[in-house]
Protein backbone atom coordinates (compact mmCIF):
# COMPACT_ATOMS: atom_id res chain seq x y z
CA UNK A 1 0.00 0.00 0.00
CA UNK A 2 1.18 3.52 -0.82
CA UNK A 3 2.37 5.55 2.15
CA UNK A 4 2.65 9.35 1.94
CA UNK A 5 4.05 11.91 4.36
CA UNK A 6 1.10 14.08 5.34
CA UNK A 7 1.87 17.62 6.50
CA UNK A 8 -1.43 17.64 8.41
CA UNK A 9 -0.19 14.90 10.74
CA UNK A 10 3.58 15.20 10.22
CA UNK A 11 3.92 11.48 9.63
CA UNK A 12 3.69 8.84 6.93
CA UNK A 13 0.21 7.46 6.44
CA UNK A 14 -1.39 4.83 4.26
CA UNK A 15 -3.07 6.55 1.36
CA UNK A 16 -6.77 5.73 1.49
CA UNK A 17 -8.75 7.55 -1.21
CA UNK A 18 -12.11 9.09 -0.40
CA UNK A 19 -13.73 7.29 -3.32
CA UNK A 20 -12.48 3.73 -3.93
CA UNK A 21 -10.91 3.38 -7.36
CA UNK A 22 -10.12 7.04 -7.84
CA UNK A 23 -7.85 9.78 -6.48
CA UNK A 24 -8.13 13.57 -6.64
CA UNK A 25 -5.12 15.92 -6.60
CA UNK A 26 -4.94 19.71 -6.55
CA UNK A 27 -1.56 21.30 -7.28
CA UNK A 28 -0.72 24.96 -6.90
CA UNK A 29 0.37 25.96 -10.39
CA UNK A 30 2.41 28.85 -11.77
CA UNK A 31 1.81 32.58 -11.63
CA UNK A 32 2.13 33.28 -15.33
CA UNK A 33 3.99 36.58 -15.40
CA UNK A 34 7.32 35.00 -16.43
CA UNK A 35 8.71 31.60 -17.34
CA UNK A 36 9.29 29.03 -14.61
CA UNK A 37 12.77 28.12 -13.33
CA UNK A 38 14.32 24.82 -12.27
CA UNK A 39 13.23 25.32 -8.66
CA UNK A 40 9.60 25.72 -9.74
CA UNK A 41 9.84 22.58 -11.85
CA UNK A 42 10.48 20.43 -8.77
CA UNK A 43 7.06 21.43 -7.42
CA UNK A 44 5.41 20.24 -10.66
CA UNK A 45 7.44 17.05 -11.06
CA UNK A 46 6.42 15.79 -7.62
CA UNK A 47 2.66 15.67 -8.33
CA UNK A 48 3.39 14.31 -11.80
CA UNK A 49 5.29 11.43 -10.22
CA UNK A 50 2.52 11.02 -7.64
CA UNK A 51 -0.25 10.79 -10.22
CA UNK A 52 1.79 8.25 -12.20
CA UNK A 53 2.25 6.09 -9.09
CA UNK A 54 -1.44 6.36 -8.21
CA UNK A 55 -2.49 5.43 -11.75
CA UNK A 56 0.13 2.83 -12.70
CA UNK A 57 0.94 1.15 -9.39
CA UNK A 58 -2.25 1.71 -7.41
CA UNK A 59 -4.57 1.30 -10.40
CA UNK A 60 -6.61 4.43 -9.61
CA UNK A 61 -8.37 6.85 -11.92
CA UNK A 62 -6.66 10.16 -11.18
CA UNK A 63 -8.28 13.59 -11.43
CA UNK A 64 -5.37 16.05 -11.33
CA UNK A 65 -6.13 19.77 -11.22
CA UNK A 66 -3.41 22.42 -11.51
CA UNK A 67 -4.42 26.06 -11.33
CA UNK A 68 -3.05 29.02 -13.24
CA UNK A 69 -2.70 32.20 -11.17
CA UNK A 70 -3.40 35.03 -13.60
CA UNK A 71 -4.24 37.83 -11.19
CA UNK A 72 -1.94 39.13 -8.47
CA UNK A 73 0.43 42.06 -7.90
CA UNK A 74 3.17 40.59 -10.09
CA UNK A 75 0.77 39.88 -12.95
CA UNK A 76 -0.61 43.41 -12.82
CA UNK A 77 2.82 45.05 -12.71
CA UNK A 78 4.26 42.95 -15.57
CA UNK A 79 1.11 43.32 -17.71
CA UNK A 80 1.13 47.09 -17.28
CA UNK A 81 4.80 47.18 -18.22
CA UNK A 82 4.42 44.84 -21.21
CA UNK A 83 1.14 46.17 -22.61
CA UNK A 84 0.84 49.80 -21.42
CA UNK A 85 -1.71 50.79 -24.05
CA UNK A 86 -4.23 48.06 -23.27
CA UNK A 87 -7.04 47.95 -20.73
CA UNK A 88 -5.80 46.35 -17.47
CA UNK A 89 -7.87 43.16 -17.83
CA UNK A 90 -6.95 42.77 -21.50
CA UNK A 91 -3.29 43.25 -20.60
CA UNK A 92 -3.21 40.53 -17.94
CA UNK A 93 -5.12 38.16 -20.23
CA UNK A 94 -2.56 38.68 -22.98
CA UNK A 95 0.32 38.17 -20.54
CA UNK A 96 -1.35 35.05 -19.12
CA UNK A 97 -1.88 33.59 -22.59
CA UNK A 98 1.77 34.09 -23.46
CA UNK A 99 3.30 32.58 -20.33
CA UNK A 100 0.75 29.80 -19.96
CA UNK A 101 1.79 28.55 -23.40
CA UNK A 102 5.47 28.81 -22.41
CA UNK A 103 4.75 26.99 -19.15
CA UNK A 104 2.99 24.10 -20.88
CA UNK A 105 5.84 23.83 -23.39
CA UNK A 106 8.41 23.78 -20.57
CA UNK A 107 6.69 21.10 -18.51
CA UNK A 108 6.29 18.92 -21.62
CA UNK A 109 10.06 19.12 -22.07
CA UNK A 110 10.57 17.58 -18.61
CA UNK A 111 8.09 14.79 -19.24
CA UNK A 112 4.89 16.21 -17.73
CA UNK A 113 2.21 15.35 -20.23
CA UNK A 114 -0.50 17.95 -20.69
CA UNK A 115 -3.08 15.18 -21.14
CA UNK A 116 -2.37 13.87 -17.62
CA UNK A 117 -3.60 17.17 -16.13
CA UNK A 118 -7.39 16.98 -16.04
CA UNK A 119 -7.99 20.73 -15.62
CA UNK A 120 -5.88 23.91 -15.82
CA UNK A 121 -8.29 26.54 -14.45
CA UNK A 122 -7.44 30.26 -14.47
CA UNK A 123 -8.31 32.29 -11.41
CA UNK A 124 -10.02 35.07 -13.38
CA UNK A 125 -12.53 32.53 -14.75
CA UNK A 126 -13.74 31.80 -11.20
CA UNK A 127 -14.60 35.23 -9.80
CA UNK A 128 -18.21 34.18 -9.07
CA UNK A 129 -17.24 31.07 -7.01
CA UNK A 130 -14.63 33.18 -5.20
CA UNK A 131 -17.25 35.77 -4.29
CA UNK A 132 -19.64 33.03 -3.15
CA UNK A 133 -17.08 31.73 -0.62
CA UNK A 134 -16.30 35.24 0.60
CA UNK A 135 -20.00 36.04 1.01
CA UNK A 136 -20.44 32.88 3.09
CA UNK A 137 -17.44 33.76 5.26
CA UNK A 138 -18.93 37.18 5.92
CA UNK A 139 -22.27 35.57 6.76
CA UNK A 140 -20.48 33.23 9.19
CA UNK A 141 -18.88 36.21 10.95
CA UNK A 142 -15.38 35.27 9.81
CA UNK A 143 -15.02 37.66 6.88
CA UNK A 144 -15.33 41.42 7.41
CA UNK A 145 -15.19 44.55 5.25
CA UNK A 146 -12.65 47.25 5.96
CA UNK A 147 -11.96 50.27 3.77
CA UNK A 148 -13.36 48.57 0.66
CA UNK A 149 -11.47 45.31 1.10
CA UNK A 150 -12.59 42.08 2.73
CA UNK A 151 -10.46 40.26 5.31
CA UNK A 152 -10.48 36.90 7.04
CA UNK A 153 -10.60 37.17 10.84
CA UNK A 154 -8.38 34.49 12.32
CA UNK A 155 -9.61 35.42 15.80
CA UNK A 156 -13.24 34.82 14.84
CA UNK A 157 -12.33 31.63 13.00
CA UNK A 158 -10.68 30.23 16.12
CA UNK A 159 -13.61 31.43 18.25
CA UNK A 160 -15.92 29.37 16.01
CA UNK A 161 -14.15 26.24 17.24
CA UNK A 162 -11.72 25.79 14.34
CA UNK A 163 -7.94 25.42 14.50
CA UNK A 164 -5.69 27.84 12.63
CA UNK A 165 -2.14 26.52 12.37
CA UNK A 166 -2.72 22.91 11.32
CA UNK A 167 0.18 22.79 8.85
CA UNK A 168 2.67 24.88 10.84
CA UNK A 169 3.20 25.97 14.42
CA UNK A 170 2.31 29.65 14.75
CA UNK A 171 3.23 32.32 17.25
CA UNK A 172 1.10 35.33 16.37
CA UNK A 173 2.81 37.50 18.95
CA UNK A 174 6.08 37.23 17.03
CA UNK A 175 4.56 38.24 13.68
CA UNK A 176 5.08 41.76 12.45
CA UNK A 177 2.03 43.69 11.29
CA UNK A 178 1.67 43.55 7.51
CA UNK A 179 1.31 46.94 5.86
CA UNK A 180 0.43 48.21 2.35
CA UNK A 181 -2.89 46.84 1.09
CA UNK A 182 -3.57 44.98 4.35
CA UNK A 183 -3.07 47.90 6.74
CA UNK A 184 -6.82 48.17 7.43
CA UNK A 185 -7.19 44.70 8.88
CA UNK A 186 -8.29 44.24 12.46
CA UNK A 187 -6.00 41.44 13.60
CA UNK A 188 -2.30 40.82 13.11
CA UNK A 189 -2.94 37.35 11.66
CA UNK A 190 -5.83 38.38 9.40
CA UNK A 191 -5.41 38.11 5.65
CA UNK A 192 -7.08 39.60 2.63
CA UNK A 193 -9.89 37.87 0.74
CA UNK A 194 -10.85 40.70 -1.61
CA UNK A 195 -8.68 43.72 -2.44
CA UNK A 196 -10.27 47.09 -3.03
CA UNK A 197 -9.83 48.48 -6.53
CA UNK A 198 -6.87 50.74 -7.21
CA UNK A 199 -6.52 52.97 -10.30
CA UNK A 200 -4.96 51.15 -13.24
CA UNK A 201 -5.80 47.68 -11.90
CA UNK A 202 -8.33 45.23 -13.34
CA UNK A 203 -11.41 44.88 -11.17
CA UNK A 204 -14.73 43.12 -10.79
CA UNK A 205 -17.89 44.35 -9.12
CA UNK A 206 -18.81 42.62 -5.85
CA UNK A 207 -22.19 43.18 -4.24
CA UNK A 208 -22.15 42.70 -0.48
CA UNK A 209 -25.38 43.44 1.39
CA UNK A 210 -26.58 45.78 -1.35
CA UNK A 211 -23.34 47.73 -1.67
CA UNK A 212 -20.75 47.35 -4.43
CA UNK A 213 -17.11 46.71 -3.54
CA UNK A 214 -15.15 46.74 -6.83
CA UNK A 215 -11.81 44.96 -6.60
CA UNK A 216 -10.03 41.68 -7.16
CA UNK A 217 -9.50 38.43 -5.24
CA UNK A 218 -6.67 37.78 -2.82
CA UNK A 219 -4.24 35.02 -3.74
CA UNK A 220 -5.31 32.41 -1.18
CA UNK A 221 -9.03 32.51 -1.95
CA UNK A 222 -8.38 31.68 -5.60
CA UNK A 223 -7.16 28.16 -4.83
CA UNK A 224 -9.91 27.52 -2.27
CA UNK A 225 -12.49 28.32 -4.93
CA UNK A 226 -10.91 26.41 -7.81
CA UNK A 227 -10.14 23.28 -5.79
CA UNK A 228 -13.70 23.22 -4.44
CA UNK A 229 -15.20 23.86 -7.86
CA UNK A 230 -13.44 20.88 -9.46
CA UNK A 231 -12.84 18.43 -6.60
CA UNK A 232 -15.29 19.33 -3.86
CA UNK A 233 -14.54 19.27 -0.12
CA UNK A 234 -12.67 17.37 0.97
CA UNK A 235 -10.58 16.00 -1.86
CA UNK A 236 -7.68 13.58 -1.51
CA UNK A 237 -4.33 15.31 -1.97
CA UNK A 238 -3.08 18.91 -2.08
CA UNK A 239 0.49 19.44 -3.32
CA UNK A 240 2.95 22.31 -3.45
CA UNK A 241 6.36 23.53 -2.39
CA UNK A 242 7.20 23.63 1.30
CA UNK A 243 7.15 27.43 1.12
CA UNK A 244 3.38 27.25 0.47
CA UNK A 245 2.59 25.57 3.79
CA UNK A 246 2.22 29.01 5.32
CA UNK A 247 0.51 31.24 4.67
CA UNK A 248 -0.95 29.95 1.39
CA UNK A 249 -2.09 26.41 2.21
CA UNK A 250 -2.93 27.25 5.81
CA UNK A 251 -5.17 30.07 4.58
CA UNK A 252 -6.73 27.90 1.87
CA UNK A 253 -7.57 25.33 4.51
CA UNK A 254 -9.15 27.92 6.80
CA UNK A 255 -11.19 29.46 3.98
CA UNK A 256 -12.62 25.99 3.34
CA UNK A 257 -13.75 25.77 6.95
CA UNK A 258 -10.89 23.50 8.00
CA UNK A 259 -11.85 20.74 5.56
CA UNK A 260 -10.09 21.01 2.21
CA UNK A 261 -7.88 17.97 1.57
CA UNK A 262 -7.07 14.81 3.52
CA UNK A 263 -3.37 14.80 2.62
CA UNK A 264 -1.02 17.75 2.12
CA UNK A 265 2.19 16.75 0.34
CA UNK A 266 5.02 19.29 0.22
CA UNK A 267 8.31 19.15 -1.66
CA UNK A 268 11.46 20.82 -0.38
CA UNK A 269 13.38 23.63 -2.10
CA UNK A 270 15.86 23.34 -4.92
CA UNK A 271 18.80 25.55 -3.99
CA UNK A 272 21.96 26.96 -5.55
CA UNK A 273 24.94 27.27 -3.21
CA UNK A 274 22.60 26.63 -0.27
CA UNK A 275 20.26 29.48 -1.24
CA UNK A 276 16.69 28.85 -2.36
CA UNK A 277 16.40 29.32 -6.11
CA UNK A 278 14.18 32.35 -6.68
CA UNK A 279 13.71 35.24 -9.05
CA UNK A 280 14.09 37.73 -6.20
CA UNK A 281 17.62 36.45 -5.46
CA UNK A 282 18.56 36.39 -9.13
CA UNK A 283 19.96 32.86 -8.88
CA UNK A 284 17.51 31.12 -11.17
CA UNK A 285 18.17 28.66 -13.97
CA UNK A 286 15.58 27.98 -16.65
CA UNK A 287 15.27 25.17 -19.16
CA UNK A 288 16.96 27.42 -21.72
CA UNK A 289 20.16 26.94 -19.70
CA UNK A 290 19.98 23.12 -19.81
CA UNK A 291 20.94 21.02 -22.84
CA UNK A 292 18.79 18.00 -21.96
CA UNK A 293 15.66 18.91 -19.93
CA UNK A 294 15.09 15.22 -19.18
CA UNK A 295 18.41 15.23 -17.34
CA UNK A 296 16.90 17.82 -15.00
CA UNK A 297 13.95 15.47 -14.43
CA UNK A 298 16.34 12.61 -13.66
CA UNK A 299 18.40 14.81 -11.33
CA UNK A 300 15.35 15.96 -9.37
CA UNK A 301 14.04 12.39 -9.10
CA UNK A 302 17.44 11.20 -7.87
CA UNK A 303 16.75 13.01 -4.59
CA UNK A 304 13.77 12.42 -2.33
CA UNK A 305 11.12 15.11 -2.76
CA UNK A 306 11.23 15.96 0.96
CA UNK A 307 15.00 16.51 1.00
CA UNK A 308 16.61 19.85 0.24
CA UNK A 309 18.59 19.67 -2.96
CA UNK A 310 21.58 21.80 -3.91
CA UNK A 311 21.91 22.30 -7.64
CA UNK A 312 24.77 23.07 -10.03
CA UNK A 313 25.61 22.54 -13.70
CA UNK A 314 28.05 19.76 -12.79
CA UNK A 315 25.12 17.82 -11.34
CA UNK A 316 23.23 18.27 -14.59
CA UNK A 317 26.22 16.93 -16.54
CA UNK A 318 26.37 13.87 -14.30
CA UNK A 319 22.64 13.34 -14.72
CA UNK A 320 23.02 13.57 -18.50
CA UNK A 321 25.65 10.82 -18.47
CA UNK A 322 23.57 8.63 -16.18
CA UNK A 323 20.50 9.08 -18.37
CA UNK A 324 22.53 8.20 -21.46
CA UNK A 325 23.48 4.88 -19.86
CA UNK A 326 19.84 4.12 -19.04
CA UNK A 327 18.78 5.03 -22.58
CA UNK A 328 21.48 2.79 -24.02
CA UNK A 329 20.32 -0.22 -22.02
CA UNK A 330 16.66 0.44 -22.75
CA UNK A 331 17.31 0.88 -26.47
CA UNK A 332 19.16 -2.40 -26.60
CA UNK A 333 16.11 -4.15 -25.16
CA UNK A 334 13.54 -2.30 -27.26
CA UNK A 335 15.44 -2.57 -30.54
CA UNK A 336 16.32 -6.24 -30.20
CA UNK A 337 15.23 -8.39 -33.12
CA UNK A 338 12.11 -10.51 -32.81
CA UNK A 339 12.93 -13.69 -30.91
CA UNK A 340 16.42 -12.50 -29.97
CA UNK A 341 15.74 -12.03 -26.27
CA UNK A 342 14.95 -14.97 -23.96
CA UNK A 343 11.46 -14.66 -22.51
CA UNK A 344 12.35 -14.80 -18.82
CA UNK A 345 15.29 -13.96 -16.60
CA UNK A 346 16.05 -17.20 -14.74
CA UNK A 347 18.49 -15.44 -12.38
CA UNK A 348 15.63 -13.78 -10.47
CA UNK A 349 17.25 -10.34 -10.81
CA UNK A 350 14.40 -8.86 -12.84
CA UNK A 351 11.80 -10.03 -10.35
CA UNK A 352 13.87 -8.63 -7.51
CA UNK A 353 14.26 -5.33 -9.34
CA UNK A 354 10.51 -4.95 -9.87
CA UNK A 355 9.86 -5.73 -6.21
CA UNK A 356 12.43 -3.20 -4.95
CA UNK A 357 11.31 -0.58 -7.46
CA UNK A 358 7.66 -0.80 -6.43
CA UNK A 359 8.43 -1.01 -2.71
CA UNK A 360 10.58 2.11 -2.86
CA UNK A 361 7.91 4.15 -4.62
CA UNK A 362 5.22 2.91 -2.25
CA UNK A 363 7.31 4.21 0.64
CA UNK A 364 6.54 7.93 0.29
CA UNK A 365 7.76 8.12 -3.32
CA UNK A 366 11.35 7.12 -2.54
CA UNK A 367 12.71 7.75 -6.04
CA UNK A 368 16.44 7.56 -5.14
CA UNK A 369 15.97 4.01 -3.88
CA UNK A 370 13.78 3.10 -6.85
CA UNK A 371 16.40 4.34 -9.31
CA UNK A 372 19.26 2.65 -7.48
CA UNK A 373 17.47 -0.68 -7.91
CA UNK A 374 18.35 -0.47 -11.62
CA UNK A 375 21.79 -1.79 -10.67
CA UNK A 376 20.23 -5.25 -10.52
CA UNK A 377 19.49 -5.48 -14.24
CA UNK A 378 20.99 -2.56 -16.16
CA UNK A 379 23.61 -3.84 -18.60
CA UNK A 380 23.30 -7.34 -17.10
CA UNK A 381 19.94 -8.81 -18.01
CA UNK A 382 18.71 -9.00 -21.61
CA UNK A 383 15.31 -10.70 -21.56
CA UNK A 384 11.73 -9.92 -22.50
CA UNK A 385 10.71 -9.49 -18.86
CA UNK A 386 13.60 -7.05 -18.35
CA UNK A 387 12.31 -5.10 -21.35
CA UNK A 388 8.84 -4.92 -19.79
CA UNK A 389 10.42 -3.86 -16.50
CA UNK A 390 12.00 -0.89 -18.27
CA UNK A 391 8.60 0.00 -19.71
CA UNK A 392 7.36 0.15 -16.13
CA UNK A 393 10.29 2.37 -15.16
CA UNK A 394 9.48 4.80 -17.93
CA UNK A 395 5.77 4.70 -17.19
CA UNK A 396 6.40 5.77 -13.60
CA UNK A 397 9.54 7.90 -13.86
CA UNK A 398 8.58 9.55 -17.14
CA UNK A 399 12.14 9.73 -18.45
CA UNK A 400 11.18 9.31 -22.11
CA UNK A 401 13.53 6.36 -22.57
CA UNK A 402 11.23 4.10 -24.58
CA UNK A 403 11.49 3.82 -28.38
CA UNK A 404 8.85 1.66 -30.00
CA UNK A 405 9.84 2.11 -33.64
CA UNK A 406 11.05 -1.28 -34.96
CA UNK A 407 14.26 -1.45 -36.95
CA UNK A 408 13.88 -1.27 -40.71
CA UNK A 409 14.63 -4.25 -42.90
CA UNK A 410 17.64 -2.38 -44.23
CA UNK A 411 19.10 -1.99 -40.73
CA UNK A 412 18.36 -5.61 -39.89
CA UNK A 413 20.27 -6.69 -42.99
CA UNK A 414 23.28 -4.62 -41.95
CA UNK A 415 23.20 -6.13 -38.44
CA UNK A 416 22.96 -9.67 -39.89
CA UNK A 417 25.92 -8.95 -42.18
CA UNK A 418 27.85 -7.50 -39.25
CA UNK A 419 27.27 -10.60 -37.13
CA UNK A 420 28.27 -12.89 -40.00
CA UNK A 421 31.47 -10.91 -40.55
CA UNK A 422 32.27 -11.17 -36.84
CA UNK A 423 31.63 -14.90 -36.94
CA UNK A 424 33.96 -15.27 -39.96
CA UNK A 425 36.53 -13.07 -38.18
CA UNK A 426 36.38 -10.62 -41.08
CA UNK A 427 37.01 -7.71 -38.76
CA UNK A 428 37.70 -5.23 -41.54
CA UNK A 429 34.20 -5.82 -42.93
CA UNK A 430 32.56 -5.87 -39.49
CA UNK A 431 34.23 -2.55 -38.63
CA UNK A 432 32.92 -0.96 -41.83
CA UNK A 433 29.43 -2.29 -41.20
CA UNK A 434 29.52 -0.96 -37.62
CA UNK A 435 30.57 2.43 -39.04
CA UNK A 436 27.69 2.25 -41.56
CA UNK A 437 25.17 1.66 -38.78
CA UNK A 438 26.42 4.76 -37.03
CA UNK A 439 26.88 7.11 -39.99
CA UNK A 440 23.77 6.17 -41.98
CA UNK A 441 21.35 5.07 -39.28
CA UNK A 442 22.53 6.75 -36.08
CA UNK A 443 22.89 3.40 -34.30
CA UNK A 444 25.70 2.06 -32.15
CA UNK A 445 26.28 -1.71 -32.24
CA UNK A 446 27.31 -3.63 -29.12
CA UNK A 447 28.23 -7.30 -28.70
CA UNK A 448 26.32 -8.91 -25.82
CA UNK A 449 25.53 -12.37 -24.51
CA UNK A 450 22.44 -12.45 -26.75
CA UNK A 451 24.23 -11.27 -29.87
CA UNK A 452 24.44 -7.83 -31.44
CA UNK A 453 22.22 -5.16 -29.90
CA UNK A 454 21.99 -1.56 -31.00
CA UNK A 455 21.13 1.74 -29.38
CA UNK A 456 20.63 5.24 -30.64
CA UNK A 457 23.73 7.44 -30.79
CA UNK A 458 23.48 10.22 -28.19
Amino acid sequence: MLKLYNSLTNKKQDFIPINPGSASIYSCGPTVYDRIHAGNIRAFLMPDLLQRVLARLEGLNVDWVMNITDIDDRMIARASESYPNQEPLDAINKLADKYTDIFLDDIEKVGIRRDDISHLPRATDFIAPIQTIITQLISDGIGYVSDGSVYFSVKNYIASGKTYGRLVSLDFSARARVTNDQDQKEGVADFVLWKAHKPGEPFWDFNISGKNYPGRPGWHIECSAMSTEFLGQPFDIHTGGVDLKFPHHENELAQCGGTQANYYIHNEHLSIKSQKMSKSLGNIMTLKDINDPMALRYLILSAHYRSQMDFCLADISSAEERLKNIRTYTDQLMLARVGQLPEADDTGKTKQFITEFKQALSDDLNTPKALSALRLIEGKVYTVDAREAMRLVDDIMGLGIIVDNPLSSEVLEVIDSYELARKDKNFSLSDSLRAKLLSQHGLVASDTQVGTLVHRAQ
